[in-house]
């Protein structure tokens, strides 16, 4: 219990150091830069850890939530490997050919999993709350699945791909929307029973 205190206390000051030095480079650019070709990598390398410290910032709300708690944690993982290989790509220490799938990759899963993480969040204690929210969470893995697979197939895709993407899109929305609000209804009926 101790250590998992500390690791969210050191998690959350890395978090914090780092967003005070990307702003004040992200600042030092745009004030005094002249946007050459180090300061376009500075500003794609602050705004790459400005990214994905906001999605690990949204795993690590399911730190001590027992049965929750790994989606948090791989969530983190998936956003500090998405935050190095991006940032090693905009350094050049990769092949510029291929290696823009591998941020596009990255930011899907990284996305997808802070998404799910804040949803883990809402007041579970119903069934029609638990099925939204399942649904919502099929939906957002099926949405980063399709566009990875849209990342990684290069060859013509059929209309109806992109017709069944939409769909799970607006699932996403539609189940992202419900799910809280249902859980506050649902928070108060239970409120008023005692």
């Amino acid at each position: 219990m101790k250590l998992n205190h500390s690791f969210k206390t050191l998690f959350l000051m890395g978090f914090i150091v780092s967003l005070c030095a990307t702003a004040i480079v992200g600042i030092w650019i745009f004030l005094f830069g002249t946007f050459g070709d180090l300061e376009g990598r500075l500003l794609f390398t602050t705004i790459t850890i400005g990214a994905y410290s906001l999605t690990a910032l949204c795993n690590s709300a399911l730190f001590g939530r027992q049965r929750v708690e790994l989606v948090g944690y791989l969530g983190i993982a998936i956003s500090i490997a998405g935050f190095l290989y991006t940032t090693l790509v905009i350094w050049d220490f990769f092949d510029i050919g291929y290696s823009w799938k591998g941020i596009f990759i990255f930011a899907f899963l990284a996305f997808s999993l802070a998404h799910t993480s804040l949803l883990m969040l809402v007041y579970l204690r119903n069934y029609l709350v638990m099925s939204v929210l399942s649904a919502t969470i099929c939906s957002i893995l099926i949405v980063a699945g399709m566009l990875i697979f849209l990342v990684v197939y290069e060859k013509d895709i059929p209309e109806v791909y992109f017709r069944v993407l939409g769909v799970f899109a607006i699932l996403d929305v539609f189940g992202t929307i419900m799910t809280p609000i249902l859980s506050k209804i649902r928070k108060v009926e239970i409120g008023r029973q005692y």
